[in-house]
Parts: structure tokens; C-alpha cells; sequence
């Protein structure tokens, strides 16, 4: 999953698609895909008796958000659902 949505990231830069915060972002400050760092924060392994891993990588991502207050104006975030925590 991070694979990808680095991949997806990268693409977006090296497009010039600056409908995206982040490809916006780099194009914005005259950076390239290669300068794209990044580190996981939290791992959340596959759930052994069910359960929807999906709606608790959403939660954690809106905890970091929260955590790090990356929600625009002071980051990159445009906004988060609280509908996952109902």
C-alpha cells in the first residue's frame, strides 16, 4: 500500500498536476519526484479474526493528522472524515 501511493505521488509531480496538495506543492516550490521523501508512521498489520483494516487505516491517518495539526492551512491535508469515528 505505501508502495503504491508513493508511486502515485511521484506521478502526480513528474504530470505537473497541481490539482493535488502534494504534486502542487512541489511544483509550487520548483522540486522534483526524486526529492520526495517519506517514513512510515504506523504500521497496522492485516486483522487475524476479520474485521476492516481499511476503515482503521483511515482512523489512524486522521489521528496523525490531528497529532501533527497537518490539516491545511498549516499542512498539506485538505480535510478528514469524522464519519469514521461514528
Amino acid at each position: 500500500m505505501v508502495k503504491s501511493r508513493i508511486s502515485q505521488h511521484r506521478s502526480s509531480i513528474n504530470l505537473g498536476n497541481d490539482r493535488l496538495p502534494v504534486s502542487k506543492h512541489f511544483i509550487d516550490m520548483g522540486h522534483n519526484a526524486d526529492q520526495l521523501k517519506f517514513i512510515v508512521l504506523e504500521g497496522i498489520p492485516p486483522f487475524k479474526y476479520g474485521g476492516n483494516r481499511e476503515l482503521k487505516l483511515k482512523q489512524r491517518e486522521v489521528w496523525w493528522i490531528q497529532k501533527f495539526n497537518t490539516l491545511a492551512p498549516n499542512g498539506l491535508n485538505r480535510d478528514y472524515d469524522l464519519y469514521l469515528f461514528l
